[in-house]
């Protein structure tokens, strides 16, 4: 089977060329703002994670796993939403799963 090469229209080719010379010219996304944004979308993911957390084991091995990323990589906030899990936990605000 042959292979179609990857082609452009001249429109986006131009809008292209315009935003690899703005970028080039003025320089483009710090990485600080790139890594603040990134933490602060893991701090919603994890309060999302929370919020749906209903006591199985396989959503407390995602939380886990998403609170270690999140301290490895520095994220600021995960020792308030791991306080706030702790106090789901013991208000017994989980579904509670029936016995077989």
């Amino acid at each position: 089977m042959k292979e179609k090469p990857f082609t452009v229209s001249p429109a986006l080719a131009r809008q292209l060329r315009q935003i690899s010379d703005r970028m080039d010219r003025d320089g483009g996304i710090p990485h600080a703002v790139i890594i603040q944004e990134w933490h602060e979308d893991m701090l919603r993911e994890l309060k999302r994670m929370i919020a749906a957390y209903n006591g199985s084991p396989k959503k407390a091995k995602e939380l886990l796993e998403g609170f270690l990323i999140a301290e490895k990589e520095g994220v600021k906030g995960v020792a308030d939403l791991r306080r706030t899990l702790a106090a789901k936990l013991e208000s017994g605000k989980l579904s509670r799963r029936r016995a077989a």
